[in-house]
């Protein structure tokens, strides 16, 4: 799998989450649709795309170079920020404090959190969507 594909893979496994009125949050939607929410390259978002959705930026390195610099974000259409928050605590247990290894031709590539972590932000020109901007870095162990 190539490092690009490994990247797409992991960021498509997060959770889609649904409002729980029994428990009072969020937990993993069981609606007989998606399972998780869609992952899409920054620069590559479908034209109508229906939020939750989250995106990412690729840079690619190779072993023995500076960890790479990603930035992740999670945009959700919402009035309050529980859903956001929800959706940051389940992108951290992806991430979790000490990283994630993902397999990719060539070796693999270690993911952890940046700092700061996570940063809200709302969307200016609409206040009903919400976003959550999270720094990421990559460290690649490839031979190219």
């Amino acid at each position: 799998m190539t490092k690009e594909a490994a990247l797409f893979t992991f960021f498509s496994t997060l959770p889609k989450l649904a409002y729980d009125k029994d428990s009072g949050g969020y937990t993993a939607a069981n609606d007989g649709e998606e399972s998780t929410i869609p992952a899409y390259v920054n620069t590559a978002v479908p034209d109508g795309a229906k939020l939750p959705y989250l995106t990412y930026t690729v840079l690619i390195g190779t072993f023995g170079e500076p960890a790479c610099s990603l930035t992740v974000n999670i945009w959700c259409r919402t009035t309050d920020e529980a859903e956001p928050n929800a959706y940051a605590r389940e992108l951290g247990k992806l991430i979790p404090r000490g990283g994630a290894l993902l397999h990719c031709d060539g070796g693999g590539m270690r993911i952890y959190r940046g700092n700061p972590w996570c940063q809200s932000l709302v969307d200016d020109t609409d206040r009903t969507i919400k976003r959550r901007y999270f720094n990421v870095e990559v460290e690649y162990i490839t031979e190219e």
